[in-house]
Parts: C-alpha cells; sequence; structure tokens
C-alpha cells in the first residue's frame, strides 16, 4: 500500500482511548501498556493504515501467512481477530472499533489521528487515498455529527478548555513542580460547558488500592466543580458508571454532559502517576490527553496560581482574594491516605461505611491536625450519624482552617435548620452553594430540608431540579423530589417519581416510606400498608413501627394500630423513643388531643421532626386547633 508523500505515515496512531506504536509494536490504553499478540497487532497495524476501508481476509492471509506457509488460516484468522478485539475491548455484535463486513472482511470504523496531532486540527489520519475518500462517509455513518452553530474551531476551542480545567483542576490540589498543561489559546465558551469525571482505574499491582483511586476521583471531581463557569457532574452519579459496559455516547446522554473526563492512576511507593484524557461524550472523539508523575506528599503546592490560570483561559473575572498567593503548604501523605480511605467509605452511606469514615478521617486529623478537608469529612458523617454536637465540631474545625469549604458549610447549614434557626440555615446554606454551585447536596438540602419546608415550594422546585442535573442517578435526591412534590399535595407526580426510585432501587426504605404516605393521602390503603411494610422489612427502627401504626389508624385498622402504640410505649421504657413517633401512631387514631400533647414534648426536646409542621398533608386535621397554630408559632416557622 502507497503511502502519501504529502502525509507520511506516523510512528503512533491513535484511536479512541488506545495508541498503537509502529516502532516498538507495542499497544498502550492511557499510556500504559496491555498485552497483545503478534498477530493481532498485524492485524490492527493493517486496519490503522487503512482506516475506513474494507481490509479482505484474503489480504490479511497474505500479510501474515505468505505462501507455502501450512495453516488452517480460515481458523487461525478468525482466532487472532477476536484476541484483537478482546485486548482493545471490542464485541463483535456491536463494535465500536472494527466492524466485520460478512463475506468480506474487517474494517476500522473508529477515527484514526497521529500521535502529537489535535484532534481539532485536520481529518483523521488515513493512509491512503481511498481511505481518504471514504472518510466522509465514515463519519457521516458512523458518528451523524450534527454542524454547530458556531464556528467548528470555537467548540474545539471550548472543549479544550474543559481539559485544561479538569487537569488543573486535580493539580489544584495535588502537584508542585513544572507544569505540564499544554498551552490553550483562550476564547470564549459559547454556553457553560458540562463535563463528568468517570471513576480512574487502578492500575496499581495491589487491589487494596482501589479505594485510592476512588479517592483521587473524588479528588479530581472536587477540585474541578469549584471552577467558574463550568458544570460538573457528582461524584456520587459517575460512579455508577465503575466498570460499565456502556459507551460513553450512551454514558454522556443519560448524565447530560459534553464531556467525558477519564484515565488511570497508579501509585508506587510516594510517587503517584495520573493519566488522563477528554472524550467529547456525543461522538466518543478523543480532544486531549496529559499524563503526570508527582510525589504524594506535593499537592498543595501553586494551587492559587494553577485556581488564576484556569481561570484566565476561561476568561473568568476573578475577586483580588481569589487572586492572593496560597500558603503551599504540604501534606502528610499519611494523612492523605487516612483521608482518601475516610472518602471510599463516606461514599458509601450505610451505616457501617460511615463509622468507617469516621475511624480514618479521625485517624488523618492525628496525623495532621491542620487538614481542614478530614474535618469536613468527619462533619458530614456526624450529621448523617445524627451525632450534632460532634457533627459542628469537626465542621467548625474545618472552617477555621479553610473558610471556603462548601461541605462544611452545608453541614452547618443542615445543623441550624434542625435546631430551627432558619435564618442561619438559609445564610450557610446560599453561602455553601456560592462557593461551589456544582455541590448537589447543597442544593438538595437547601431546597428539601429549608425551601420546601418553609413552604417556598417554586424556590424549592429550582433547586430540586439543579441538584438532580448535577447528581442525575442519586437516589436521595429523586426521592425527595418525590417529597417536595407530596408537600405540594402534588399526590399523582408524588407517586411517579417516588415508583421511578423503587424501580432503581427496590431495597430503598425512603421511598418507600414516601410513596406510602402518598398512598395514604389517595386513599389507596392497602397499598400504603404495603410499602410501609416494605420499608420496615429494610429498616426496622421505632420510627418505621410508628408510621406503620399512623398508616393503619388511617387505614381504620385501629385495634392492629393500639398494639403498635402499646408496644412503642413498652420500648419506651427501657430506652428513649421519640416523642413524635407516639404522636404520629395517636394521630393515625384521631385522638388529637394525644397527639398535641406528645407533640408539645417533641417541641421540649426540640425535634427536628417538628420543621415539617407547616407543609406535611398529614398534619392537616389538625390545621385548625389552635393549639397546633401556637406550636408551628413558636418553632417560629413562617
Amino acid at each position: 500500500m502507497a503511502v502519501s508523500k504529502l502525509q507520511p505515515k506516523p510512528s503512533k496512531l491513535r484511536f479512541g482511548v488506545f495508541e498503537a506504536d509502529f516502532n516498538t509494536r507495542e499497544l498502550f490504553k492511557h499510556g500504559a501498556r496491555i498485552s497483545i499478540q503478534e498477530q493481532p497487532f498485524e492485524i490492527l497495524c493493517m486496519l490503522l493504515e487503512r482506516a475506513g476501508e474494507i481490509v479482505s481476509r484474503e489480504e490479511l492471509r497474505q500479510r501474515l501467512w505468505p505462501e507455502n506457509t501450512h495453516v488452517e488460516y480460515e481458523d487461525s484468522l478468525n482466532t487472532a481477530v477476536r484476541k484483537l478485539r478482546a485486548a482493545i475491548s471490542d464485541s463483535s455484535d456491536q463494535p465500536r472499533y472494527i466492524e466485520t463486513v460478512a463475506r468480506r472482511g474487517y474494517r476500522l470504523i473508529a477515527p484514526v489521528t497521529p500521535v502529537g496531532a489535535s484532534p481539532a486540527h485536520g481529518p483523521a489520519f488515513l493512509g491512503s487515498s481511498a481511505a481518504k475518500a471514504a472518510a466522509p462517509n465514515l463519519v457521516s455513518r458512523k458518528w451523524q455529527v450534527r454542524e454547530p452553530r458556531y464556528p467548528r474551531w470555537l467548540a474545539y476551542s471550548g472543549l479544550a478548555i474543559l481539559a485544561l480545567a479538569a487537569v488543573a483542576g486535580y493539580w489544584l490540589h495535588h502537584t508542585r513542580g513544572t507544569r505540564e498543561v499544554r498551552p490553550v489559546s483562550p476564547s470564549v465558551v459559547p454556553m457553560q460547558p458540562s463535563i463528568a469525571v468517570l471513576p480512574l482505574e487502578n492500575l496499581s499491582a495491589d487491589p487494596a488500592q482501589e479505594y485510592f483511586a476512588e479517592g483521587v476521583t473524588d479528588e479530581i471531581t472536587t477540585r474541578i466543580a469549584v471552577l467558574p463557569g463550568l458544570k460538573v457532574i457528582s461524584r456520587t452519579s459517575a460512579m455508577q458508571y465503575k466498570s460499565t459496559h456502556k459507551s460513553l455516547p450512551q454514558i454522556g446522554k443519560e448524565l447530560g454532559v459534553d464531556a467525558i473526563l477519564e484515565g488511570t492512576v497508579e501509585r508506587s511507593g510516594e510517587r503517584v502517576r495520573l493519566r488522563v484524557q477528554l472524550i467529547q461524550a456525543a461522538t466518543d472523539q478523543h480532544l486531549w490527553a496529559q499524563s503526570y508523575e508527582r510525589r504524594l506528599s506535593d499537592i498543595l503546592a501553586l494551587e492559587n496560581e494553577f485556581a488564576v490560570d484556569v481561570a484566565d483561559q476561561v476568561q473568568v473575572r476573578l475577586a483580588p482574594q481569589q487572586r492572593s498567593p496560597g500558603s503551599g503548604r504540604a501534606l502528610n501523605p499519611v494523612a492523605l491516605e487516612d483521608y482518601l480511605k475516610g472518602r471510599y467509605f463516606w461514599n458509601r452511606r450505610d451505616g457501617g461505611g460511615l463509622q468507617k469514615a469516621v475511624e480514618y478521617f479521625q485517624k488523618a486529623v492525628q496525623v495532621d491536625p491542620n487538614y481542614a478537608p478530614a474535618y469536613a469529612g468527619l462533619a458530614q458523617s456526624y450529621i448523617l450519624l445524627t451525632d450534632p454536637s460532634r457533627a459542628r465540631l469537626a465542621a467548625d474545625k474545618a472552617l477555621s482552617l479553610d473558610p471556603q469549604l462548601s461541605e462544611a458549610h452545608t453541614a452547618l447549614a443542615l445543623l441550624a435548620e434542625q435546631h430551627w434557626n432558619f435564618m442561619e440555615a438559609e445564610r450557610e446554606y446560599k453561602l455553601a452553594i456560592s462557593l461551589n454551585p456544582n455541590y448537589a447536596t447543597a442544593h438538595h438540602w437547601y431546597g428539601e430540608s429549608h425551601l420546601a419546608l418553609m413552604g417556598r415550594f417554586e424556590e424549592a422546585d429550582r433547586e430540586m431540579e439543579q441538584a438532580r442535573a448535577l447528581d442525575p442517578v442519586s437516589r436521595i435526591i429523586a426521592t425527595d423530589c418525590g417529597a417536595v412534590l407530596y408537600f405540594e399535595r402534588r399526590y399523582d407526580e408524588a407517586y411517579l417519581e417516588l415508583s421511578k426510585v423503587l424501580e432503581m432501587e427496590p431495597n430503598f426504605s425512603e421511598a418507600y416510606l414516601f410513596r406510602g404516605e402518598v398512598l395514604l393521602q389517595q386513599q389507596r390503603y392497602k397499598e400504603a400498608i404495603a410499602d410501609f411494610e416494605s420499608a420496615r422489612r429494610i429498616n426496622n427502627t421505632s420510627r418505621q413501627l410508628a408510621l406503620m401504626g399512623y398508616a393503619l389508624g388511617v387505614a381504620g385498622k385501629r385495634s392492629q394500630a393500639a398494639v403498635i402504640l402499646r408496644k412503642l410505649k413498652a420500648i419506651s421504657r427501657q430506652k428513649h423513643v421519640e416523642p413524635w413517633s407516639l404522636a404520629m401512631v395517636e394521630l393515625g387514631l384521631g385522638d388529637k388531643d394525644e397527639t398535641l400533647a406528645w407533640l408539645e414534648k417533641a417541641y421540649r426536646e426540640q425535634s427536628a421532626d417538628l420543621i415539617g409542621l407547616k407543609v406535611v398533608p398529614a398534619y392537616d386535621p389538625l390545621r385548625n386547633h389552635p393549639r397546633f397554630q401556637q406550636l408551628t408559632a413558636r418553632i417560629g416557622l413562617p
């Protein structure tokens, strides 16, 4: 095959996430060498050289097995192609790279570029004139790229800025030394770009280092999220795609993002090697890649310098204090390791995981008492474990070390809410969101735990939609979207929303509880009781038992509700049972005086459950009662 003199054959070619080195006869994925045998690699070389063309089985036979070679080449060729597809994780049924052309041969259908060339400049490398002629048809058939309304160079420039923001965002918190970011010409991004950071692949020899890979993914997402002018999908949504077989265009569509950042991380002793690349989500087009290697301890230097550089690239005005130089304090690598382990367990959100998270965050602050993110992790863990005093101490400590931590401000906001200091809660929520507009939990808690319970439904709906956009597969955010609809008396919509959650996660007790309350309002009593029973099977607590008693009472099953009331009173003689729980059963039985007596006791205990008095439909039978109105006023609800 003749190669054009105007475009000599390069020594390395890139397709998708892979690079083939013709000189060393090696194949790389994300910069890491992967195993491939000689014959599969030879087939790959031939397909790359003639990208977009059909390479016949006869041509492959002549290349692999010259004349006078005695071999069952049909079976051998099939085996070699299968090994090639296995090496690049491709499928013959749904190919991303190699297409089988029935009775003829094979064709490489992925865009191909020389390593070192920008995909934004010039067409994919095609080794022959015939291949070049085939390229437009290939792109049209495979990718169906719609021509943007603004110039193509502007779109690529904006995505290149994403790459710089993504990688600089990571080393904003994790590097010291010479910058390795390739220069990008500044340009105005035509719209707010959006990106998802997929879980980094752990290349360390030790599988136990998986926590480290997840921790680095978390840090990358966190650092990128605070950059202005960039929409970043929550880590919890992106983590759903760990080890997925879905294509990047499908992931991009499900998450609603323009670009996807993926890569690998490898730790060897005190060195960390990170390789990342940016992919255009809609087309699976490789846009940019970079590799980094640093000492584990050198992760805080040049933080503000990188922040200013990234802001300059996206033409964002920074306040003077944002441009001031940082301390560049080095972090103890042992503290970092414990912090990443804590984040690994905190993200599981179950009881055992939260306890393990507390254990590792405490180890981190013992090693480095000035490590603010670890204190923020403690605050978040304690508030989910309903330990408000420790949560406040940890959040205050985190903010004394770093007043800009959105996570700590969000924790303080919820604590203020639970103590009925609604003005302080609103200030903290707004501050948390201003510090990190991409922090889904801040939007979520502000919308459901504050605005909705204050009866400010239009604002609550906006915040919940923002939280959902940032964390589209979060089951708790979707559940609380249904809860807000329930508070608004939009029962049919709430039922559909909560049913979708349970289709996604059949063992999520909170969704059963809220759907059960919706069904009670719709007078679908049998279905409601079934939902409360499901919630109890998953999480059998006094609270779940009380809600079951309430449902039985509303459904007219008074004797069964009375049995639960007696059981709760018996339990209360052994350990503390929240007065709110007993109030709910009495409410289901229709005894208003006893209900109000228990609610007044809950008031004396400053129960956080009373924040919902204004909007929760279950309290509707009490709304005109003077004692209920006085109770609402004493709490300070508007």
